[in-house]
């Protein structure tokens, strides 16, 4: 199964928020959002994401530059 990924490379940090919410209101998910290393992307990400009110994980243990969203579990 391929999972459709939004990258956030080469984004900046005032543009990221807006490419989050476009790509989450026509997503299908799950989708997993690449922030890369930057802790500041993977805030804004993440803050998106609770926003929707969707549950996230990171994609590996070793590796917290890429996030799974999904629907919530309740």
């Amino acid at each position: 199964m391929r999972i459709e990924t939004l990258d956030l490379h080469l984004t900046r940090h005032a543009k990221a928020e807006d490419k989050v919410r476009e790509f989450l209101n026509f997503a299908e998910l799950p989708v997993r959002i690449v922030t890369g290393k930057s802790k500041k992307m993977r805030d804004i990400a993440t803050a998106v994401i609770v926003e929707y009110e969707y549950d996230f994980y990171f994609e590996s243990a070793h590796n917290f530059g890429a996030l799974i969203v999904c629907e919530p579990k309740h």
